[in-house]
């Protein structure tokens, strides 16, 4: 068993802590549920898949004696993965996503293959998250800082995602350049998609309602050419802030906007003060679930 498992298998979550049994074992889901049919329990590819990403976890008692038995097979100690279940958990659609809320997936369509094994039910709020991003036009250089302030929803919270996109189908995916205050988990980047999900991972477990500051930084491709930037967000924001710079030449009109979604009609549309350093910043206090972004022009 390698330090990463062991150490999820005290602290938790029970869904992070069986994906990691997994990928450790180099088994495939179709190879586990062979395994599994061949002792005589049988559990579907979608179940384990489920369980693994968090949409679900095994209640029932023919679901808990294949738990075990996955036990056994991913070389585990007994219950282990079982007393990471703690009590049943209410049922239902929209449990775990509070009224109001938008869907991961919805506001990342293209990120949806990379949080297969990754995903789950949101376990942070965001106090605040504020984004500091540089625009070169000499150098073609392009990154975004990133500054989350985070109140654990639940207790043994142990990370959190982030999903980025590239509009320009012509540019490669961001690149995570750095992360401070957090430890960097699993990347996934996918070319074809133009798409990043990255898992931070904090120094210590989070009991509900504890907080904790985490940085990164993106490397955009170089050269992309840039003419908005946003920040997309399914769940309401205290606040949030966006500071632009811009090197090397400045556009003529800088303009802030939001939607209700990832797309449909802009609302709140109001022009920005670009100062003489070639600097602008947007200040969003109580943000909804939706978009808010910043264009600009020549």
């Amino acid at each position: 068993m390698n330090r990463e498992v062991r150490q999820l298998l005290r602290t938790g979550p029970f869904e992070l802590a069986l994906d990691a049994a997994i990928e450790a074992s180099g088994l495939t889901l179709e190879r586990l549920c062979k395994r599994l049919d061949d002792s005589g329990v049988t559990v579907s590819r979608t179940a384990i898949s489920y369980w693994r990403n968090g949409r679900s976890r095994p209640e029932r008692a023919e679901s808990l004696a294949a738990l075990s038995r996955l036990e056994q097979i991913l070389d585990l100690p007994q219950s282990s993965l079982v007393a990471l279940l703690g009590g049943r958990k209410p049922r239902g659609r929209w449990v775990g996503r509070p009224a109001g809320t938008l869907s991961r997936r919805a506001m990342w369509p293209s990120c949806g293959p990379l949080l297969a094994g990754l995903d789950s039910a949101p376990e942070v709020d965001f106090v605040s998250i504020a984004d500091v991003v540089t625009v070169d036009q000499l150098t073609g250089e392009r990154r975004q800082r990133t500054r989350l302030v985070l109140r654990a929803a639940t207790d043994h919270v142990s990370r959190c995602l982030v999903c980025h996109e590239i509009d320009d189908p012509a540019y490669a995916p961001a690149e995570l350049a750095g992360v401070a205050y957090a430890r960097r988990g699993r990347v996934r980047r996918d070319a074809a998609s133009r798409s990043m999900v990255a898992e931070l991972l904090f120094d210590r477990p989070l009991s509900q309602g504890e907080h904790t500051i985490v940085e990164y930084e993106l490397r955009l491709p170089d050269g992309l050419p840039l003419d908005h930037v946003y920040r997309r967000f399914t769940r309401p924001v205290g606040l949030y802030t966006i500071q632009l710079r811009f090197a090397g030449g400045q556009p003529g009109r800088v303009r802030r906007y939001d939607r209700a979604g990832l797309h449909g009609p802009e609302r709140h549309v109001e022009d920005l003060w670009l100062g003489a350093a070639g600097t602008t910043s947007l200040v969003a206090p109580g943000v909804r679930p939706g978009t808010v972004g910043v264009r600009w022009e020549s």
